[in-house]
């Protein structure tokens, strides 16, 4: 065989593995792509949303093992990528909400954290309208620590309560954005800060399986929402 046609296999083979190297690199250390299959964080996220999550502001991840060094805690407010420890294969997106040490309470449908109550303004928008049932969803701007996003509110759910809720040390307290539709740390506790994966930070692709096309077998592409930051 020629030398150099077989150096030239041999450098492409390289360059494969290489690129395979940095690819698995990458996905266990910096970044790591999600795919959003469900609304208990819209209108943030939404059914069909492609997410990238930022690993190193939590910790850095020990190759073939669970454990990671370098904990830190998350801010308040954070949208994360965590798994619990009851179905470690899973992987959930919530809003942090509690830190550790902190008092959690809803009442009335409205977050107080260490008795102080969180900020409401109901926003008038037409985000909401490609989810299924939007008439019955009232959208709310929430602030708390300096911090802004919106929820949804179900129209026809009587506002609901819970807690007070003291958030144990190393753990964190998470919810859903749509707060009537959300199974979280009302219902399953805090989360150990370990269990924690990365930082949502971008959506980069978001597909509409409500509105379809091509007799029916595509679903739409939501073009604002495109490469849209996630806060």
């Amino acid at each position: 065989m020629d030398r150099s046609y077989s150096k030239k296999w041999r450098d492409y083979l390289e360059n494969i593995l290489v690129a395979i190297f940095l690819a698995l690199f990458v996905r266990t250390f910096i970044l790591t792509g999600y795919k959003v299959p469900t609304s208990s964080m819209a209108p943030t996220l939404k059914p069909g949303d492609f997410i990238f999550a930022y690993r190193l502001p939590y910790g850095v991840k020990i190759p073939l093992s669970a454990q990671k060094l370098s904990i830190k805690v998350p801010e308040r407010g954070d949208v994360v990528v965590f798994t619990y420890p009851d179905q470690p294969r899973v992987s959930y997106v919530k809003r942090v909400v509690g830190l550790p040490g902190d008092r959690i309470e809803i009442i009335n449908g409205e977050l107080f954290i260490n008795e102080q109550k969180s900020q409401y303004a109901e926003k008038l928008t037409d985000e909401i309208l490609d989810l299924p049932g939007y008439d019955q969803f009232r959208v709310m701007t929430e602030t708390f620590s300096q911090k802004s996003h919106e929820i949804i509110l179900n129209k026809s759910t009587s506002p609901k309560s819970f807690g007070p809720f003291i958030v144990p040390q190393k753990q964190i307290f998470l919810l859903g954005d749509n707060r009537d539709a959300s199974d979280d740390s009302r219902y399953w506790g805090g989360v150990p800060i370990d269990r924690v994966e990365g930082k949502v930070i971008m959506i980069w692709l978001s597909l509409d399986s409500q509105k379809k096309w091509g007799d029916n077998r595509f679903p739409s592409i939501r073009t604002d929402r495109l490469f849209h930051k996630v806060e």
